[in-house]
């Protein structure tokens, strides 16, 4: 009898996706365990689904094993109609051969539909289709959770029945724990087994690498509050061959001989799998019967849509297209084209426009006559071997950016398309170190500041890989050996916010399908980078808001939308405004990179650059920039914002990197250099380039590298070996040092020119743009506060709330020159009733109980949102907030009031009198017919026009809006106000916000002298007479030490309380 066996009741943590936090162990662990102990073959079972199979089959299978396509489904009784019941009995199903993979597939995808009976608390297949299952799918009756132990009796007997039938593919699933359920369940399936000769199979149900991944998993359910009833007798522990006999002779449930021919027969299963090969070939989705006769209309018809037929170099054009038809064809990317032309055609008849281009594709002139991109790539001199190449294997790849609202469409037009089958990706969510060292030490019993003071010292290397200073680690060696084992489990699933596939066959049988609660289209059950492999067509529908920016601004502007065929860029108004300020400018909006546009743009650095290059453009400039301010830029960005040329040693170099200065800026112009002077093709000069990117293979490259610029220098140049072999090891370092962080040229045009069409709409349409950037950029606070400051300078008025000018969102009054904000975003508000309001306010009304009898008939607006809106001075015109909310609780008590009795009388505020007065009858006790209007009006006239003081003002609101635009010019200019008032371990002293009642500037700071608090405590909302700041250098803690930093913080040094 063999002296191993095969683990195919496996978990990992990838089981965790579907229950909760059931494992600890990821599968490679597993993975080279098993390979270390000599095993030959391997399954995953994880709970409910195939997660990350086609990683597993490939780690299995470089381990010299034989990978085996296995789940642990979850089997219900329900049907379609039926009350959803959690029964959810286990059931282990295997693949037999590739048929039996995609049958396996497609139940698993099948078992996540939560629109019928299959989800219900876990994926779940019925009874009948289990039933249904053909020969290519082997069964094993899974661990205590399965239906012959748990069922109740009419499902076991069917069960049962259904297991002798096919008893060639069935097998009764023993276990080792050393525990009774399990002992006597053992007994009871051996039983069976006896009587209708059902082989029985060992089954680990495996959870765990080893007793440290227990421990870990221990403290992690602990920190997580997760329990598993009756486990504590359980070895979920991977077994050798030795290990696992010895369990089941200490368990002594079964005869030795039945025992080990069970383990046995795990080998038998596994022999029977037959393997199979998966498919790595390009899967573009087909569109059309004639694919290269339907692109090659589609060029004709972009030709004279473009008007490039009409340009003096059309010749080039025409050479360009055909090779790049060659190209396409060659590489069998036709029917990707198509699709990509098919969905964004469909999309701009729907009217959305999307983003100019972005990354490689730009360098494709077919893409431009396709509408694919919007950048002519002859034009702005753009390389299409970056994009495609005949050298090249991998699939075609485009990425769009679309307007974030807009973003739903594609995906509905895709999905929906007939003849393509489309999913979401998923992601896994892990735990970080951050939330490892918290979770760990929760379960360890230590203090949250402890933990939270542990988690802030984690910083991110150059490769963004999350640190910890060794202090800590020796510190609290207890807590790290957990860290070290829980960090990077998996404990959910999500989707990939951009990315989709799409497919020229069914997805749910070749990959498998899933679903979460918060997404209703269907998601992958491979990762990202498993359908890379595949080579799945894959798109990333990217949300970019300077796409809805301009779109928005467009549109509110009343003008076509701004294209780069459309504009121009060379308008110096707009480039002088770009270069003093580039608030909303995409990609230089931060103060840093605003910075070096300034210094680039000066009017100095112009003039050498115009030295050296008088056809010099801004738009080169600025994508010059984009590159610069990244990491490769570090070696030329001072010399380039200054105008500084670089010489590279020969004028043939000089020349060729004179566009850029002479410096290395793109990644195209190492393609360039290693076509131009080394003799490489195009297609291979980029193979070199992404070699050099991923540090892959550099030493070979090298050589060949030199050896055709030497003969190029000397056959074009007439320059010698030695100086040829200097400029060149000079220039490979070069390229080797910026390699990893290179800009694309074909990336950094589109998206210049997306930063100068904000520039030109917000030169020539800046009440548009500021209106169309408040509204895009609503949830970023910094964003709008930096929009904001630049709307005050440019002398536009940010206006609040009001009635008859605010809608939903910021809306433009131009005639004042004004902006005046929405009302949907406020707390417990809504566009409908912005729309609502914005329609009465067409009405006019004398009063505001006119005002409100309308309101109260004609919108869906409640007694708190309308209480919220007066509070926030909405209804000004009709006078202040605190008399208007009194009007309201007037207008609350008698607008509807047909009878009132006299013994309510003083309660309700009025007089014999004024009832008199408005009460057509009167009785002894009560009067009837009231006026109810004439009432409330004579009431609301004797109130007093107040406004809310200072204090309730602003608690107001910031309890609606998460913010206060409070002032008041009547105060000192030393009278600030309290916000965010917090407190850690020392309370005496409180971190906070200072917000100037006066002008409403806003100080960060706190007071780090406990005797100064003690002395004049305060809190939330106090008023202070602030005497004095003092400056200070912040401090970060490092190791464990606390070191100095550059940066200041103000401190509160003096200070009396006027109001606590």
């Amino acid at each position: 009898m063999n002296k191993n066996y095969t683990v195919y009741h496996l978990h990992s943590d990838l089981s965790n996706g579907v229950t909760n936090i059931d494992s600890v162990t990821k599968y490679k662990e597993y993975v080279e365990y098993a390979k270390s102990l000599g095993m030959t073959a391997l399954a995953f079972a994880e709970h409910g689904n195939i997660f990350e199979w086609v990683h597993k089959k490939e780690a299995i299978e470089a381990a010299g094993m034989k990978y085996i396509h296995a789940a642990e489904v979850y089997l219900t009784a329900n049907k379609s109609g039926e009350e959803k019941h959690r029964d959810n009995y286990h059931c282990v199903l295997i693949a037999k051969n590739y048929d039996g993979v995609k049958e396996l597939n497609r139940l698993i995808s099948s078992s996540f539909n939560r629109d019928d009976y299959h989800y219900y608390y876990a994926p779940r297949i019925s009874f009948d289709e289990l039933y249904a299952t053909s020969d290519n799918i082997i069964i094993t009756t899974a661990c205590l959770g399965g239906v012959l132990n748990k069922a109740e009796n009419s499902i076991k007997a069917e069960f049962l029945r259904f297991l002798i039938k096919n008893k060639h593919r069935c097998y009764l699933e023993v276990q080792h724990h050393n525990c009774t359920d399990q002992a006597t369940y053992n007994k009871v399936l051996y039983t069976i087994h006896q009587k209708t000769g059902i082989p029985l199979i060992a089954g680990t149900d495996t959870h765990c690498l080893n007793d440290t991944h227990i421990e870990g998993r221990s403290i992690l359910q602990k920190a997580k509050s997760v329990f598993f009833s009756d486990e504590e007798s359980w070895d979920l522990t991977f077994k050798t061959y030795e290990e696992l006999v010895e369990a089941y002779r200490k368990q002594n449930a079964l005869p030795e001989e039945v025992y080990l021919k069970a383990i046995d027969n795990t080998n038998t299963m596994a022999d029977s799998i037959e393997p199979f090969k998966l498919d790595y070939s390009k899967k573009y989705p087909k569109l059309y019967n004639d694919s290269e006769k339907a692109l090659k209309e589609k060029i004709v018809k972009g030709i004279k849509n473009r008007g490039i037929d009409k340009y003096s170099n059309f010749n080039e054009y025409k050479k360009k297209i055909q090779y790049e038809l060659e190209t396409y064809k060659y590489n069998g990317a036709i029917d990707f084209l198509l699709l990509e032309e098919d969905y964004k055609s469909a999309l701009k008849k729907q009217g959305v426009s999307y983003g100019y281009s972005r990354g490689s594709v730009s360098g494709s002139i077919i893409a431009y006559l396709l509408g694919i991109t919007e950048v002519d790539s002859i034009k702005y001199n753009l390389n299409f071997e970056r994009f495609m190449n005949k050298e090249r294997v991998s699939l075609a790849d485009v990425d769009t950016d679309w307007s974030k609202k807009d973003r739903y469409k594609v995906r509905e037009y895709l999905f929906n398309k007939d003849g393509l089958y489309c999913c979401d990706i998923i992601t896994f969510n892990t735990i970080a170190m951050k939330g490892a060292i918290k979770d760990v030490g929760r379960a360890l019993g230590m203090s949250v500041d402890e933990t939270q003071t542990i988690s802030d010292a984690v910083y991110q290397d150059e490769n963004k890989k999350d640190c910890i200073d060794d202090f800590y680690i020796k510190k609290y060696p207890e807590l790290f050996k957990y860290v070290d084992i829980v960090k990077g489990t998996i404990v959910s699933i999500g989707n990939h916010p951009a990315g989709l596939v799409v497919s020229p066959f069914p997805i749910d049988e070749w990959f498998g399908l899933c679903t979460t609660k918060t997404n209703e289209n269907m998601i992958s059950q491979i990762n990202m980078k498993e359908l890379d492999g595949l080579q799945f067509v894959k798109l990333d529908v990217l949300g970019l808001d300077c796409v809805g920016l301009i779109n928005e601004t467009c549109d509110l502007a009343g003008i076509p939308r701004i294209t780069p065929d459309n504009i121009s860029f060379d308008d110096k108004k707009v480039w002088d405004e770009i270069r003093d300020d580039c608030t909303m400018i995409f990609q230089f909006e931060s103060s840093y990179a605003g910075d070096y546009i300034k210094q680039l743009f000066s009017d100095e650095t112009i003039a050498k650059i115009k030295e050296q290059n008088e056809n010099f453009s801004y738009i080169d400039l600025m994508s010059m920039a984009n590159g610069a301010i990244r990491p490769a830029g570090a070696s030329y960005r001072d010399e380039l914002s200054t105008g500084k040329y670089h010489d590279n040693g020969h004028e043939a170099l000089n020349k060729f990197l004179a566009p850029t200065l002479g410096y290395l800026v793109y990644q195209e112009q190492i393609i360039e250099f290693l076509h131009s002077f080394c003799g490489y093709t195009m297609g291979e000069a980029d193979i070199v380039r992404r070699g050099f990117a991923k540090k892959t293979g550099t030493d070979k490259f090298i050589p060949k590298i030199k050896e055709g610029f030497i003969k190029t220098m000397k056959e074009k140049y007439d320059v010698n070996e030695e100086e040829s072999n200097q400029l060149i090891e000079s220039f490979i370092q070069v390229i080797i040092d910026a390699s990893s962080y290179l800009f694309s040229l074909n990336h950094a045009t589109p998206y210049s020119f997306l930063g100068y069409v904000v520039g030109w709409l917000r030169c020539y349409y800046k009440l548009e743009t500021i209106t169309t950037a408040l509204n895009i950029y609503e949830g970023d606070s910094d964003k709008c506060l930096e929009i904001l400051s630049y709307a005050n300078k440019h002398n536009i008025e940010i206006k609040p709330i009001h009635f008859g000018k605010s809608g939903s969102s910021y809306t433009i009054d131009k005639e004042n020159n004004a902006i005046y904000k929405g009302i949907s975003s406020i707390k417990y508000c809504n566009v409908q009733i912005a729309n609502e309001l914005l329609e009465l306010s067409k009405n006019k009304y004398e009063t505001f109980t006119d005002l409100l009898k309308d309101i109260k008939e004609k919108t869906s607006l409640n007694s708190r949102q309308l209480n919220i809106l007066t509070g926030l001075n909405f209804f000004s015109d009709f006078g202040n907030n605190k008399y208007l909310l009194n009007v309201i609780e007037v207008y609350d008590k008698f607008a509807s009031a047909k009878i009132i009795a006299k013994k309510k009388m003083e309660e309700l505020g009025v007089t014999e009198f004024l009832m008199t007065k408005y009460a057509g009858k009167e009785t002894k006790s009560q009067y009837r017919e009231i006026d109810n209007q004439g009432l409330i009006k004579e009431l609301c006239s004797r109130l007093p026009n107040e406004s809310m003081g200072v204090v309730e003002q602003i608690k107001f609101e910031m309890e609606f809006l998460e913010y206060t635009t409070y002032v008041n010019p009547e105060f000192a200019d030393y009278y600030y106000v309290v916000l965010n008032f917090k407190t850690f371990s020392d309370p005496t002293k409180p971190h906070f916000t200072l917000r100037n009642i006066k002008t409403g500037e806003e100080i960060k700071t706190r007071i780090r002298q406990s005797k100064l608090y003690r002395e004049n405590p305060f809190g939330e909302f106090a008023i202070l007479d602030i005497k004095g700041f003092t400056y200070v250098h912040k401090k970060k803690n490092v190791g464990g030490e606390w070191i100095e930093t550059e940066e200041l913080e103000p401190l509160v040094t003096e200070f009396e309380v006027i109001k606590k």
